[in-house]
């Protein structure tokens, strides 16, 4: 059979080292090949023209953006390519994307093109869409519709869904917070020297008077990246209003966008209208919420206490807290003489008691729920219904993923329970661990025995005596029961979901035969088990193997075996003696095989045939050896004294392919399967095992006659390479030579697998002839071009 690996440097699958001499060429790939000589390279398309010089870069197009997550098409590729120092596109099809007509051409930002000629410059997508026109001497991208550009000089907006320049092209600078959780439909401008702010509509909404610099930008009602006269300012847009020194220090917006300032030592707080809504007497205004959170509360501090206001200044708790509070929504944690609780949007506390410690316990898309801590004992409270579980348990947990996410487990001296997140009891703390059957069901486990837990019923329906305990199937209403006997051997059984034993655990093994009936065995005893009448038939036969046939068994006794039918209890096939499988076997075995694609080998009188899963004879029982192979098809081979010859049936079986072929009873089975062909040998030699190899189609026709050294496989349907007498011809799908000429090698581009021995064979083919090389065409001619060596196409990626 095939050394692969030789095969592989046989082949020439790309690229071995060629010395440069005159005019060298590449594989074709995607429509294009490289030709170099000692001076200078250039790529040329399937017809021999040049096309372009260079392959600049490679990248996989981009289909969407979610959530700054970068989504691309890696079925397709495009490239960048030079042409005469101008700069194009192509795609993997080798069509042209944009003509090389650009001065400079690059990937920008990950997701758009940036395109540049003759001192414009415009966007694309990475497909390679123009977004605006080549009409402006740079361009910014604001977001999906809007444009910062410069024309004359001068900047402004344009907007691609209109068409126009939304924003005439009259200031100096234009800034934008493109990175601001939320877009701003206003723009930083700059205005003879100076900054201020317009409206999308190109209103004046902060004048110019201002100096900027590209940080602390925001996209609400506050400018903070302003400076006046060098010193920092935070304006205010709805009121133009600008506060900074001398008046006014410590400038910073919190919250849900409130600017807190001191004025005279102490803080106050500004909305965001502008206008005052705290007075400025107190030693800190802070946000309790921390980190990527806000809400609508706020902290103020009057000496070591702290109170809470929110966004209109409204005094919800006054400072009579301790320091350290906490929001989360719209509830607060906070202390009083060091005692917690939690207190809603009136400043009432919730709770009936304080605590030592009270911390949110939250997942996402989840209820706010609150962990207690009382001495060192935990309990949780669930603010939307009242509900108190009391601090008994060493710990408290939310659940945040899986089947159980939003659950709170709890745990006391290392056994867990588990609440609802409204306090409702789901299992007691009194199992060693649990695990989710179903959603009515928990595995229990209790020292070394599992049981299960009815959550509905708030009971133990099946006790914790089991080894194991799982569903049989994904949609099944059983359970199965796993345990051991006397002799530590383990045993199975079948229980309901509410609990009642239908299958003692006495079985070796229990398996579905259909939605209703199960096959059991224990030694050599088997039954079926209905669940329809809950009723175990023992069935009268020693020996029963699943036929991986729906409903059907394959049985027997000790002199035959036959198919056998699960629902009617009755014979499918006739009867097949058993057999020995060696000459010396004492034992004697099934004569019927493994099931695939609906038929099975069958051993009679010596020979082998193959029926279907009804019993029928599909094919006769007279060969020597059957083999239900990968691709679905039959091989069947018979002996004539040393030799053995076979064939191909399909699985009605009908012959595909007349047993006139050498077989290899020395060889692997691998050999003769082929997704897509039907492989052919013949001896040339019964002795030193010497095979020619050809294909047929699934059909049984021949296509490649058996009479080649090897034979490759063209993927897709793009025809073979075969070889012979050190000497390859190229041949059609239909096994036709594509010319009479035969050459020292075919070069084929790199594939992943360097050992594969199949290749989509893509025109024109790179061939040697004697010590040349030639580009052969489809129908049998060749480019009018002369390569003395081979080099890679792209010696700057390894792929395209």
């Amino acid at each position: 059979m095939i050394n692969k690996k030789a095969w592989t440097g046989l082949i020439g699958l790309l690229l071995a080292t060629h010395t440069l001499v005159a005019q060298q060429g590449s594989v074709f790939i995607n429509g294009f090949a490289r030709i170099t000589t000692k001076e200078k390279s250039w790529y040329i398309d399937t017809t021999g023209q040049k096309v372009f010089d260079k392959i600049e870069a490679v990248y996989h197009p981009v289909d969407s953006v979610s959530e700054q997550n970068i989504f691309a098409n890696n079925d397709c590729s495009m490239a960048i390519v030079s042409s005469n120092g101008k700069k194009g596109m192509v795609n993997e099809k080798g069509q042209w994307v944009l003509k090389p007509e650009y001065d400079k051409l690059e990937v920008a930002f990950n997701v758009y093109l940036a395109l540049y000629k003759q001192g414009k410059m415009t966007y694309a997508d990475t497909w390679g869409k123009l977004l605006l026109p080549l009409q402006f001497e740079k361009a910014g991208i604001l977001d999906d519709d809007r444009y910062d550009v410069k024309q004359n000089g001068k900047w402004g907006i344009y907007d691609v869904k209109q068409r126009q320049l939304t924003i005439p092209a009259v200031y100096d600078e234009i800034d934008y917070c493109g990175g601001c959780g939320s877009k701003s439909d206003y723009l930083y401008a700059k205005k003879n020297g100076k900054w201020g702010i317009i409206s999308a509509a190109n209103e004046v909404l902060v004048p110019f008077a201002f100096e900027h610099s590209h940080s602390m930008m925001r996209s609400d009602e506050w400018v903070c990246s302003f400076k006046q006269n060098g010193k920092d300012v935070v304006v205010n847009i709805p009121q133009k209003k600008v506060y900074g020194a001398p008046l006014y220090s410590q400038m910073e917006v919190i919250g849900n966008g409130m600017l807190k300032l001191k004025k005279g030592g102490r803080f106050g707080l500004i909305n965001r209208n502008g206008e005052q809504v705290l007075d400025f007497v107190y030693d800190d205004i802070a946000d309790p919420y921390g980190d990527y959170a806000t809400g609508p509360y706020l902290t103020v501090r009057k000496g070591d206490k702290t109170g809470i206001v929110n966004t209109d200044g409204r005094i919800i708790i006054e400072p009579v807290l301790d320091e350290e509070v906490s929001c989360t929504d719209d509830y607060i944690i906070a202390a009083r003489n060091g005692m917690y609780n939690v207190f809603d949007s009136t400043g009432k506390p919730m709770l009936p008691e304080d605590y030592n410690d009270i911390e949110p316990l939250k997942v996402s898309g989840g209820a706010t729920l609150f962990a207690l801590k009382q001495k060192a004992l935990y309990g949780f409270f669930n603010p939307a219904n009242g509900k108190v579980i009391a601090p008994a348990f060493h710990e408290v947990d939310r659940i945040t993923s899986g089947r159980d996410k939003g659950l709170i487990q709890v745990v006391y001296q290392e056994k867990p329970g588990l609440y609802n997140a409204d306090g409702t009891l789901l299992l007691p703390v009194k199992y060693d661990a649990c695990e989710r059957l179903t959603d009515r069901l928990l595995a229990v486990k209790a020292g070394t025995g599992t049981g299960v837990f009815d959550i509905g019923n708030q009971q133990e329906i099946i006790p914790a005596k089991f080894k194991y305990i799982n569903p049989i199937a994904p949609d099944s209403s059983l359970l199965s029961v796993t345990a051991e006997n006397e002799s530590g051997d383990l045993v199975y059984g079948l229980y309901s979901l509410a609990g009642k034993e239908l299958v003692p655990p006495v079985y070796t093994s229990v398996g579905p035969l259909n939605k209703d009936q199960y096959l059991l065995m224990k030694d050599r005893e088997t039954a079926v088990f209905s669940l329809a009448t809950g009723k175990i038939t023992a069935l009268p036969y020693k020996d029963i193997a699943q036929a991986r046939v729906a409903n059907t068994l394959i049985v027997s006794d000790s002199r035959s075996s036959w198919l056998w039918d699960v629902r009617t209890g009755k014979p499918v096939s006739a009867p097949f003696p058993m057999v020995r499988k060696y000459q010396d076997d004492t034992t004697l075995s099934c004569a019927i095989g493994e099931f695939g694609f609906g038929v099975a080998s069958v051993t009679k009188n010596g020979k082998m045939g193959v029926i279907n899963a009804i019993g029928q004879e599909v094919v006769p029982a007279i060969y020597d050896g059957v083999s239900i192979l990968q691709q679905g098809v039959i091989l069947l081979a018979k002996q004539n004294g040393y030799a053995w010859k076979y064939g191909y049936a399909d699985t009605t079986g009908k012959l595909l392919v007349p047993l006139e072929y050498d077989y290899n009873v020395h060889g692997y089975i691998y050999d003769y399967e082929d997704s897509t062909f039907l492989p052919l040998y013949k001896s040339e030699d019964n002795y030193t095992r010497t095979y020619s190899k050809g294909m047929a189609d699934r059909d049984g026709k021949v296509l490649v006659p058996a009479i080649y050294d090897r034979v490759f496989v063209g993927r897709n349907n793009t025809g073979f390479l075969v070889y012979k007498e050190a000497r390859f011809t190229i041949l059609d799908a239909a096994g036709k030579a594509v010319t009479a000429e035969q050459f020292k090698e075919v070069m084929l581009p790199p594939a992943d697998n360097p050992y594969a021995e199949s290749a989509v064979l893509t025109y024109p083919l790179l061939c040697k002839r004697n010590d040349r090389y030639v580009y052969l065409l489809r129908n049998g001619k060749t480019l009018p071009l002369e390569i003395t060596g081979v080099v890679p196409f792209n010696p700057d990626a390894d792929v395209w």
